[in-house]
């Protein structure tokens, strides 16, 4: 499956190709940026 990573507070937008990885990326950028929210969604269900 192909997750999409979108960023509420910058430009983040990019693709996964498996969930470990788009959590992985997802926290370690809310880690270096606290005031950000990385929303995840699954392409096949969207």
């Amino acid at each position: 499956m192909v997750y999409r990573l979108r960023c509420d507070s910058c430009e983040l937008d990019r693709e996964c190709p498996d969930w470990a990885e788009a959590n992985r990326f997802a926290s370690d950028h809310e880690a270096e940026y606290v005031d950000h929210w990385v929303s995840i969604v699954d392409l096949q269900e969207a």
